[in-house]
């Protein structure tokens, strides 16, 4: 296990990552804390349905989904 130190900069404290995690710069992340003081970094990833038409994501090789058609409520709740 890595360990860090987070330093000041200005007014903000800062982590560094090492290289090996592969992150890009400019990168985004959604960030939460837990109730016990962990920090999770979460990658932002595209919406990979934002720009799909009529059965985009249909897999002709998936005979469980041949025939399934919405009735329209599915994502009422």
């Amino acid at each position: 296990m890595d360990k860090i130190k987070a330093r000041k900069q200005g007014n903000a404290v800062t982590i560094t990552l090492s290289k090996k995690f592969n992150v890009s710069e400019g990168q985004e992340f959604y960030i939460t804390q837990e109730k016990d003081g962990t920090i999770l970094l979460t990658p932002k990833i595209e919406d990979y349905f934002a720009n799909v038409g009529k059965g985009g994501f249909v897999d002709t090789e998936d005979d469980l989904a041949q025939g399934f058609a919405t009735t329209g409520s599915e994502l009422d709740n």
